[in-house]
């Protein structure tokens, strides 16, 4: 499947003579909410999620790409306001996973199974 990165000018000259991406920290994303999928209403739940969120996060990143480089509103948002790269590349399908987005958040399970996507959470 072919992906893009998109960078500002700095870092994206940057990755090109290293020949490396920088992985994103967790708490560095510019989404607060990232990685929270459940509802959080009640403030113990989501006191429980943060704090697993935040352990999860000191081990763990993300290196995110996109699907579209002509998108005029992520060259905003993710490559220095249009004066930054997008950087495409090519990735077996096994290494990639689509991101889909929904309205509304996800009901917090009764019992994560061990394999369940969501039990991260409760590690």
């Amino acid at each position: 499947m072919r992906v893009y990165k998109f960078l500002d000018a700095k870092y994206g000259m940057k990755s090109l003579a290293e020949k490396r991406l920088k992985i994103s920290t967790i708490e560095d994303l510019n989404d607060p909410f990232e990685l929270l999928p459940f509802g959080m209403a009640d403030k113990t739940i989501r006191m429980a999620l943060s704090s697993a969120r935040s352990t999860w996060a000191a081990t763990h990143g993300m290196l995110c790409f996109s699907s579209d480089w002509s998108d005029p509103v992520i060259w905003a948002h993710y490559s220095d306001k249009h004066r930054g790269v997008c950087l495409g590349f090519e990735i077996p399908d096994v290494y990639g996973t689509k991101v889909s987005y929904i309205d509304d958040r996800l009901p917090l399970p009764d019992r994560p199974q061990l394999g369940d996507a969501t039990a991260w959470v409760f590690l």
